[in-house]
């Protein structure tokens, strides 16, 4: 019997439902995602070396992709197929156009392995370099002579880094230089890889040269006659990137100001004369500082200071400090006046009175000093006239004394980092005296001078040279007191040794010396990003001849990248101790290494 149709029939939508229904089902039993027959790919470059072998590692896309977990078979050989034209893609950039590559790519099981022999090949040689410089800078000194020196030079292998650095260079040293709209008219590299040569053309316009205008300070805290004393250059003067650089350094160092904004506002300028205004925002004037340490020449120690940034508009300062310690009690009150180079120059008036007490004697100094700092080049010059009214006991000694002593420091510290150096050097030279003509109790001249030197052999390790020398010329040295004679030991100086107990003995007690002679090498490694340890070596000593012997020390140190500073921990033992001194001592400090 048949079945009427109307039986049968479905709405339309339900039965367009159910037709994709049955399809997604018979697909669901025909198609399969193909597997991935690959469980490692290599890529290895060989016959060339660094720095060629890592720019094509670079270019290749099967390098970048081989960690890829869905690379097919189909896939790495497209990717191995377009390997040699990113090989030499990669070899034109260091002047190699024409290089024989060999691609094999080979399958082991399901590992891949894709092997490139590259021999570059003849290198392209710079046959002609066409360099010009036009405008108002074509006699600039500088210009001419990056022009005639010019770093791309006929002859050379071809490598388009060197050139786009040179170009860089010659375009950068215009600006540099106040030829504030130089611009490069033409410049072309060509190759000729059938005969392995290429020209260079180069064209510079300089345009006119600009000059410094008039400069103004945004603030209020300071007169601008003031302000105007860091500015480094004058109106008229030709324009430099270098000067607006110091102008904004020696603000910023000054301790003045919280920020410093230079602007140079070419838009305004007029007979190519560049105004710049200068955006101040001013410290707060009162700081107080504290801080406590420790140190085992002066036990816990602690700092507290107050400082008046702007005594007055002209930029006058005041600051007092008080420092406290087992061994040195001390405060100290200085006056600054800026002079004409506010940054670098000042005069300095200060008064203060220190008590210490160590192992091998004791003193009581009042102080008064006038000193005038300068800066010349690298040099730090202090010219100064100190009184010292001083009470002191050396062993069974005591005695009094009043010196007027004039005299100069010359510092120079160069480091890439204070805290922490790896590169950089301090020295100090001091030359000092007093005359009983001029109101001393007693006449001597001194010379001190202390270096160091730290230098990284390689980039985890550290040498640290150091070294201190010292003179003294006078009849008795009875009549020096106890701060101006010489002492060693400690942890400055030969580690192994109490701190100043090192010198010329009477009656077993150290009274110091005449001259002083310490020396000091010192390998550091790291072990961690702050950790490290390190190995040393002292000799020295204070003594009244030069023939005298000098004491030995030697041991090994933790050295701690801290927060606060470098954190030195020094197991130090002497070598030359008396018997009635420890044969090793610890020493702790912490502070920058310059």
């Amino acid at each position: 019997m048949a079945v009427p149709c109307s039986v049968i029939r479905l709405p339309g939508l339900a039965l367009i439902l159910l037709i994709i229904g049955l399809v997604c089902a018979a697909s669901a039993e025909t198609v399969q995602l193909p597997a991935v027959e690959t469980t490692g790919l290599e890529v290895e470059v060989v016959g060339v070396e660094d720095p060629l072998r890592s720019n094509i590692l670079s270019y290749l896309t099967i390098e970048q992709r081989k960690h890829d977990p869905f690379l097919t078979p189909g896939t790495i050989a497209e990717l191995h197929e377009q390997a040699p034209d990113e090989i030499r893609r990669a070899l034109q950039p260091f002047g190699f156009y024409t290089p024989e590559i060999s691609a094999d790519l080979i399958r082991r099981d399901r590992h891949w392995t894709a092997r490139y022999a590259v021999k570059p090949g003849r290198p392209v040689i710079i046959g002609d370099v066409d360099v010009r410089v036009t405008g108002a800078g074509a006699e600039d000194r500088l210009l001419m002579e990056l022009r005639e020196d010019f770093p791309v030079k006929v002859g050379d292998r071809l490598q388009h880094q060197h050139y786009e650095k040179a170009k860089q260079d010659l375009l950068e040293t215009a600006i540099n230089g106040g030829y504030l709209d130089a611009v490069v008219l033409a410049h072309e590299v060509k190759v000729y890889p059938d005969v392995h040569t290429a020209t260079i053309t180069l064209h510079l316009d300089t345009g006119p040269l600009y000059r410094f205008g008039e400069v103004t300070f945004e603030q209020e805290a300071f007169r601008q006659e003031f302000l105007s004393r860091f500015v480094p250059f004058k109106k008229g003067d030709p324009y430099r990137l270098s000067d607006l650089f110091e102008l904004q350094n020696d603000l910023t160092g000054s301790d003045y100001f919280s920020s410093v904004d230079v602007v140079p506002r070419k838009d305004e300028a007029r007979d190519h004369e560049v105004p710049i205004t200068v955006q101040l925002t001013p410290k707060k004037r009162q700081r107080y500082t504290f801080g406590i340490g420790y140190g085992t020449d002066t036990g816990f120690r602690g700092i507290l200071g107050w400082e008046n940034r702007r005594v007055n508009r002209r930029g006058h300062r005041f600051l007092s400090e008080l420092q406290l310690s087992e061994v040195k009690q001390s405060f100290v009150a200085r006056y600054i006046v800026p002079m004409r180079r506010p940054a670098t120059d000042s005069l300095n008036f200060s008064a203060g009175l220190s008590h210490e007490n160590t192992l091998t004697s004791e003193s009581e100094v009042l102080s008064f000093d006038t000193s005038y700092a300068r800066k010349r080049g690298t040099w730090l010059q202090t010219f100064y006239l100190a009184l010292r009214q001083e009470s002191f006991t050396i062993g069974d000694e005591e005695g009094s004394s009043r010196l007027l002593m004039p005299g100069t420091v010359l510092t120079r510290i160069t480091a890439d980092d204070r805290i922490y150096t790896t590169r950089g050097s301090r020295i100090i030279l001091e030359f000092k005296g007093a005359h009983e003509a001029l109101g001393s109790d007693t006449s001597f001249v001194q010379f001190r001078t202390g270096t160091k030197l730290i230098f990284g052999p390689w980039e985890t390790g550290r040498v640290i040279l150091r070294g201190d020398l010292g003179a003294s010329v006078i009849n008795k040295l009875s009549e020096l007191p106890a701060t101006q004679r010489f002492f060693a030991g400690g942890d400055q100086s030969v580690r192994g040794y109490a701190y100043n107990s090192l010198g010329p003995r009477r009656n077993d007690d150290v009274i110091g010396g005449k001259y002083l002679i310490v020396g000091s090498v010192e390998y550091e490694q790291s072990i961690t990003r702050k950790w490290g340890i390190a190995l040393f070596y002292d000799v020295g000593n204070a003594v009244n001849k030069l023939s005298d012997p000098l004491k030995q020390g030697t041991g090994l140190g933790v050295r701690w990248k801290s927060p606060i500073g470098l954190v030195r921990v020094d197991f130090a033992v002497a070598l030359n101790r008396d018997p009635d001194e420890s044969r090793w001592r610890i020493h702790f400090l912490i502070g920058p290494d310059l």
